[in-house]
C-alpha cells in the first residue's frame, strides 16, 4: 500500500501545482451543463408558454373575419402575434425585412379581400382563398411544421363557421326544391329522405370555401423552400471542426517554447511578426483545406448546393482567420500544456453551443440568444446559411465576413500583447 500511496501523494502535488488546468478541468464541464440545459430548452419548449415564438402578421383584409382568426390565434397558447413594431403596423416589406433579419422565424399574410372571398363564396368560377407564409429557411423545419399546422387549423376552422349559415341556407334550399315547391317542407313520409340528403349536402367537401396555404421565403434569397437537413446542419459542423484547430494550434506554441525553437530561430536576422506569420500560415491553410473537404464530402454524397461559390469562399477565409487567431490567442495565455488543452477544449465547446452549432440561437432564451452573437460561431454560421441557405451572394454576406474580422483582428492584437517568446 505504502508505493501507491506515494504515488498518490506525488500525482496529487503535480494536479494542484497547475491550478489554472485543474479550475478549466472542472470549470468545462459545468459550463457545458449550464449553456446546453439553458439552450435546450428552447428545443422542447419551443411553441409553448413558456418559450413563446413570435409571429409576424399583415392583415390586409381588415375585414371581420380576419379579425376573428387575428383574435383567436392571441388566445393560442406558445403564440405571440406582433402585428406593429415601435407602434407602425407591419407592411408585407417591413415583415420581409424582419424575417429576413432573423427578427421573427415566420410571418402570416392575410390578403385584401380575405373575409369577402369567405361569406361569398360561390363554386362556379370561384378560386380559393389564398393565406400566404413567409419564412426564415434557415429555421428548423419541424419547429415551424407544428406552428404552421395550429394557425392553419384555426384558420380553417373560423372559416368553416363563418360560411356555414350561407352554407346552410343554400343546402337547405336545395333540399326543399327536391321535395317540393320553395317555401314549403317536405310531407311526412319524406322527412327521413330530407334528413339524409341535407346531411349529405352539408358533408360533402365542395360545400364551403376553399383555402390555400402558401409558403415562401422572403424577396431577395433564392430558395423558396425549406432546406434539408443536411443543408441547415453542414455549416455548423463545419465551423465546429474548424475552431478544433485553436487546440493543436495553441499546443504547437507551447512545444516550440519548451524546447526553446523560438528563442534559436530569432537568433537569424528575422522579426517576431514574421516568425508568427510563417508558424501561423500552416495552419490557416489547413483550416482552408478542412472547410474545403467537408463541403466537397457533402456534395458528392448528399449532392448538396452550395450556392454562391464567392460568397463562400470569403466567408471560409475569414472564419478560418478567426480560429487562427483564437488559437493565438490560448497559446498567449496558458504558460503549460494542461493548461492550452483544457483551455482549448472549454473554449470550443463553450463557443460552439453558444453560438448555434448544437442548438439553433433562434430557439435560445433571450439573454444566451444576445451572449451568441458576442461569438464568431454565430457569425460564420449565419454568413453560411446566407449563402447555402438563403442563396445570397457576396454583397449580403460581407458584414458577417466584416465581423468574422474583426474577431481575428481583436483576437490577435490580444495574444500579440501578452505573447512571449520563451
Amino acid at each position: 500500500m505504502y508505493p501507491i500511496l506515494a504515488i498518490l501523494v506525488k500525482e496529487g502535488k503535480i494536479l494542484t501545482r497547475d491550478r489554472q488546468a485543474l479550475a478549466i478541468l472542472f470549470a468545462m464541464p459545468v459550463f457545458f451543463i449550464l449553456v446546453m440545459s439553458f439552450s435546450m430548452e428552447g428545443v422542447f419548449e419551443a411553441g409553448s408558454r413558456a418559450r413563446p415564438m413570435e409571429i409576424a402578421v399583415i392583415n390586409r383584409d381588415r375585414g371581420l373575419l380576419s379579425r376573428e382568426i387575428i383574435a383567436v390565434l392571441k388566445g393560442v397558447e406558445g403564440v405571440v402575434l406582433v402585428e406593429a413594431v415601435n407602434g407602425t403596423p407591419l407592411t408585407l416589406e417591413r415583415a420581409e425585412e424582419l424575417v429576413r433579419g432573423g427578427s421573427y422565424p415566420l410571418a402570416l399574410l392575410i390578403p385584401e379581400g380575405f373575409s369577402k372571398e369567405i361569406l361569398n363564396f360561390d363554386h362556379h368560377g370561384a378560386e380559393k382563398a389564398t393565406v400566404s407564409f413567409i419564412h426564415d429557411p434557415g429555421t428548423n423545419i419541424r419547429i415551424l411544421g407544428g406552428i404552421k399546422g395550429t394557425i392553419q387549423g384555426v384558420i380553417l376552422r373560423r372559416t368553416l363557421l363563418a360560411a356555414l349559415p350561407g352554407r346552410l341556407k343554400k343546402t337547405l334550399a336545395g333540399a326543399r326544391g327536391a321535395f317540393s315547391p320553395p317555401g314549403f317542407l317536405p310531407s311526412q313520409g319524406q322527412e327521413k329522405e330530407f334528413d339524409a340528403l341535407l346531411a349529405k349536402a352539408i358533408l360533402e367537401k365542395d360545400n364551403g370555401p376553399e383555402i390555400a396555404f402558401l409558403s415562401r421565403s422572403p424577396r431577395g434569397q433564392a430558395t423558396g423552400r425549406m432546406p434539408s437537413a443536411t443543408e441547415q446542419n453542414v455549416p455548423a459542423y463545419t465551423i465546429f471542426g474548424v475552431f478544433f484547430i485553436v487546440l493543436t494550434l495553441a499546443s504547437s506554441f507551447i512545444q516550440e517554447k519548451k524546447e526553446g525553437t523560438f528563442q534559436r530561430i530569432l537568433a537569424a536576422p528575422l522579426s517576431k511578426l514574421s516568425l508568427l506569420a510563417g508558424k501561423l500560415l500552416p495552419y490557416y491553410l489547413v483550416n482552408l483545406l478542412q472547410i474545403a473537404l467537408m463541403f466537397a464530402v457533402v456534395v458528392f454524397f448528399f449532392d448538396m448546393k452550395l450556392g454562391n461559390l464567392p460568397a463562400l469562399v470569403l466567408v471560409s477565409l475569414a472564419l478560418a482567420l478567426a480560429a487562427n487567431g483564437l488559437g493565438l490567442l490560448v497559446a498567449s495565455l496558458g504558460k503549460t500544456e494542461a493548461q492550452v488543452n483544457g483551455l482549448s477544449v472549454f473554449l470550443a465547446i463553450t463557443l460552439g453551443a453558444l453560438g448555434g452549432m448544437m442548438v439553433p440561437a433562434y430557439i435560445m432564451p433571450g439573454f444566451l440568444k444576445t451572449l451568441s452573437l458576442f461569438t464568431p460561431h454565430a457569425w460564420a454560421l449565419a454568413g453560411y446559411q446566407d449563402v447555402i441557405v438563403r442563396g445570397l451572394g457576396v454583397p449580403q454576406v460581407l458584414p458577417e465576413a466584416g465581423i468574422l474580422l474583426v474577431f481575428a483582428g481583436s483576437f490577435f492584437v490580444l495574444a500579440l500583447a501578452r505573447f512571449r517568446f520563451r
